[in-house]
């Protein structure tokens, strides 16, 4: 379904899921949990702009804070003002996720987030973000996810994964070139929410996994313990795609927390 150019899937009856995806993937990273949710909560699981079939902005400034504002235009329009949701994000899902809790805290009933973290890019990070953008205007996305998927995942689960990471890839090659440069620099650009968790009303999920190389779990821990009200689950031999490297085991947690918020 469409809600202007803002493409979702939505199923289930119940109480409101929302599931947001990373960097260069759209709603279908979430299909498996998506299912199972469904059999008992509505869950709303949008593409972000410039990803999946959401149309890339043209003209306008393309921050986390505006991925937020859309995911909220999108559920004013399909849940009403006093219904809270959860909502839970993967990597850039979860920076968006934060953005969303700082403007709309009255909204959420819990956060999770998914191999994600409240802390600003450090400068080194923003570089390689510099380089990532630069990469795609030259090369274009397909030449960009080719190298870029894989090592998301830890080593030692690649060769087990491979059908499910060729298919995360061949998604990927579809995401728009103005999409992915716009959301490379947003995240760059992106502030340090550290006072979003500190100051947060709701429970709070971390799902972490000890072999992510994107987002090391050396360098985000210390966020576990802002909020008042945290989950906290780490994954021993899983990179940056725990909902796919361990998805029995995450599912069981993400359902855990549902409940938890509701």
């Amino acid at each position: 379904m469409k809600n202007d150019t803002l493409s979702y899937h939505e199923v289930g009856k119940g109480k409101a899921v929302v599931l947001v995806h990373g960097f260069c993937e759209d709603h279908t990273i979430w299909s498996d949990y998506t299912k199972d949710l469904a059999l008992r909560y509505r869950v709303i699981v949008p593409d972000l702009p410039g990803f999946g079939n959401s149309s890339p902005e043209y003209g306008e400034a393309v921050n986390i804070e505006y991925y937020a504002r859309r995911v909220h235009e999108l559920l004013e329009q399909l849940i009403p003002s006093e219904e809270p949701i959860t909502f839970i994000g993967h990597s850039l899902g979860g920076y968006v996720g934060l953005a969303f809790a700082e403007l709309y805290p009255e909204r959420i009933n819990g956060l999770g987030l998914f191999h994600s973290t409240a802390f600003a890019d450090n400068e080194e990070k923003k570089q390689s973000r510099d380089k990532v953008a630069q990469y795609i205007q030259d090369n274009g996305v397909p030449a960009f996810t080719d190298n870029f998927v894989e090592p998301l995942f830890y080593a030692g689960n690649r060769q087990r994964l491979a059908s499910e990471i060729e298919k995360i890839k061949q998604q990927a090659r579809l995401t728009s070139k103005e999409g992915a440069v716009a959301a490379t620099i947003a995240m760059k650009e992106r502030t340090d929410r550290s006072s979003v968790l500190k100051e947060s009303k709701v429970p709070v999920l971390f799902i972490a996994g000890k072999k992510d190389t994107s987002i090391p779990l050396e360098t985000s821990k210390d966020q576990f313990f802002f909020p008042s009200k945290s989950m906290i689950y780490i994954l021993d031999n899983v990179g940056h795609m725990g909902m796919v490297e361990e998805q029995e085991e995450c599912l069981m947690v993400v359902k855990a927390f549902i409940e938890l918020c509701i």
